[in-house]
């Protein structure tokens, strides 16, 4: 067992390092009765019967407090529910918060400790390599705001901060790996020899060799000790512990703390800042090689993310290290050595206009029926992280097949969900934009107009594509996944597209005006679908005759879009849409047949309370339902495979 110092004069604590420790912890606790032990869903269910058992043996009274897993609770709504767990269990000034977890329990836990009753003692038990070698030393506690990553907090010393180096082992990789990232900065502001250790012993560490832990985490928590010891409330010398972290927190809140975890997007911010020292004249090549050396030993994240410049500025100077606005940058002149520097905000945008690397892309599609928007990372037409979809039905092509022109009222609807999608844009720091109209816009005598309008209220330029650029595009998205031949069929409202082919091309394409709102406002706008429904469904054979020269091939049957997806999403019956429970779902014809006998057996307003079944898709389900089972007859076959990847993604990979 290893012993840490953090020497602070009436604030000083040790650090208590060892393998398979955590069953004593009670024992260094002689001072508290009485314990609240806060931890999270995860964590909790491994260790906090050992913990809790280990202090109650000490004769302690314990209270449990669990909260979900994730970077989202470490907010000022979870620390008001310790609050008033605490005030009604009665603790006061004498008792100890005790926490469990990551950085997020640590990090919350010391702040709750810090402004409870003005401040009471807490102590940590950091359970992931990050909260071992970083959040837990120090006592910078902090909750998130929205806007921005540890903007509330403190400086709240621990009593005692207690690592038990076994609970690495269940940790994943990815989670190693963000402890890592802290690991590799520590050698980098700090420490040459830190840095040979950690090339030298890579093999060790990647294996979680117990010895080679213990003197890792050891070692990481020296150096933070030092500098904590010499600069408590970061006036000085500190800050160089934040290397990578003007950048990084910039990271995790433009990707919602959702897309990177905190030592992911540290080596991301090291990476930019490496650069930035070269760029001013601070370091040089071998700096850079060196410091992609190591990430790359363990396999660290360090890409160059190119983001909105505006956006990215100016979150970076609501940082808290950011003063007159200069954005204050940790950078290196060689490996162990850093200094703060002030970088003034046209510095920084000279340099970052010239790197070049994965661009945040948002993707727009204006349907007949939907509105939906897409933002994930590319580069080099790849996508290489998705973000986030959005959808919205704002009904664009209501009663365009009638009148031959969108309606003001459907426009209007349209516009305010590109309002919308417009603030998610900005919020996403996305870079790249780009928005493409299909059936309904395609069809309409004022689509002119409609672009205008929309240019006008949002400043979004949008194009009016083909039907064959929709079905390529659509394609273009699926088609990853397959090997074999494929036949996409792309539902929407006003036009469905089919495609056949594979990787090496296409052999057959075409557009037909038939989709699910169409075939509704056609033959079915009084909801009567039996009265209608041969007529209908002679209709629809014969607009789409020409797909039975599909029929001697041998290819496998694969949906995209709204219609194909919520017949999954309803046999599941689920109360959140899950992706991941839709993608290449194989669902047979007698599913469909089952949604339809249930959706016919329903009111539209019925309908619209069915679980799986977005309330506005209700209108349109029964006819896009139809169609679905009348293709597959085409077709002559008996089941689809169901894809999340549709034009969005063909649109996302597109090179402008």
């Amino acid at each position: 067992m290893e012993k840490v110092r953090v020497s602070l004069n009436e604030n000083s604590y040790d650090i208590i390092i060892g393998d398979d420790i955590l069953g004593n912890i009670g024992k260094n606790l002689d001072k508290y009765k009485k314990v609240v032990l806060i931890s999270n869903e995860t964590v909790g269910k491994l260790y906090s019967e050992t913990v809790i058992k280990s202090l109650k043996d000490e004769g302690k009274e314990v209270h449990y407090f669990e909260l979900p897993d994730g970077e989202k609770y470490k907010s000022i709504d979870s620390a008001l529910k310790i609050y008033d767990f605490m005030l009604d269990r009665n603790f006061d000034r004498g008792c100890l918060v005790l926490s469990l977890g990551g950085g997020v329990i640590c990090d919350l836990s010391g702040y709750v400790a810090a402004t409870y009753m003005r401040g009471i003692d807490f102590v940590q038990i950091p359970t992931s390599l990050l909260a071992q070698v970083d959040a837990s030393v120090g006592g910078k506690v902090a909750i998130n705001l929205p806007k921005g990553k540890n903007l509330i907090g403190a400086f709240h010393q621990p009593k005692l901060v207690y690592i038990d180096t076994n609970v690495i082992n269940t940790l994943s990789e990815r989670d190693i790996k963000t402890g890592l990232a802290e690991i590799v900065k520590h050698s980098i502001i700090y420490s040459k020899d830190y840095y040979d250790f950690l090339v030298d012993n890579a093999d060790k560490i990647k294996q979680l060799d117990s010895e080679t832990m213990i003197e890792m985490v050891r070692w990481s928590c020296e150096i933070k000790a030092d500098v904590v010891s010499k600069d408590e409330k970061e006036m000085g010398i500190r800050a160089i512990l934040n290397y990578g972290h003007t950048f990084a927190h910039a990271v995790e809140t433009l990707g919602k703390y959702e897309i990177y975890r905190h030592g992911e997007a540290v080596s991301i911010g090291m990476k930019i800042a490496a650069l930035l020292a070269r760029d001013i004249g601070i370091a040089g090549d071998d700096l850079l090689a060196a410091q992609d050396r190591i990430l790359d030993i363990f396999d660290l994240e360090r890409a160059v993310i190119i983001y909105n410049e505006d956006t990215l500025v100016e979150l970076m100077k609501k940082d808290k290290k950011a003063k007159n606005n200069k954005l204050k940058f940790i950078l290196p002149k060689q490996v162990g050595s850093a200094e703060i520097f002030d970088v003034s905000e046209e510095d920084f945008r000279n340099f970052y206009r010239k790197q070049n690397g994965r661009k945040i892309k948002a993707v727009i599609d204006i349907g007949t029926n939907t509105c939906r928007l897409f933002i994930a990372e590319v580069e080099d037409g790849k996508i290489l992280k998705k973000y986030k979809k959005f959808m919205e039905i704002t009904r664009l092509g209501e009663e365009v097949d009638k009148n031959g022109y969108l309606l003001e009222t459907a426009m209007d609807r349209t516009v305010e969900t590109l309002k919308q999608f417009s603030e998610e844009i900005k919020a996403y720091g996305v870079k790249e934009l780009m928005v493409h109209a299909t059936s309904a816009t395609r069809d309409a005598s004022n689509r002119d107009k409609f672009m205008k309008f929309v240019k006008d209220e949002t400043g979004l330029d949008v194009e009016c594509i083909s039907g064959e650029e929709e079905a390529r595009l659509s394609f273009d998205g699926a088609l990853d996944e397959f090997s074999d031949d494929i036949v996409l069929v792309d539902i929407g409202g006003g036009s469905t597209e089919f495609i056949h082919g594979n990787k090496s091309g296409i052999d057959y394409l075409k557009s037909f005006n038939v989709g699910s709102v169409r075939l509704k406002e056609k033959f079915f706008k009084d909801e009567n679908y039996k009265l209608n429904m041969q007529v209908a469904k002679s209709w629809v054979e014969k607009e789409l005759e020409g797909l039975r020269v599909l029929r001697e091939k041998e290819f496998l049957l694969v949906g995209v879009a709204g219609t194909i997806t919520t017949q999954v999403s309803v046999l599941k019956e689920m109360e959140d849409y899950n992706s991941d429970d839709v993608h290449k779902y194989i669902l047979k014809k007698e599913e469909v047949e089952s949604n339809l006998k249930k959706f016919m057996e329903l009111s539209l307003e019925e309908r619209k309370n069915l679980k799986g079944l977005h309330p506005k898709r209700a209108e349109v389900i029964v006819s896009g339902t139809l169609l679905v089972l009348w293709i597959m007859e085409i077709l002559n076959k008996t089941e689809i495979i169901v894809s999340e990847n549709d034009i969005l993604e063909g649109m996302m990979k597109k090179v402008k």
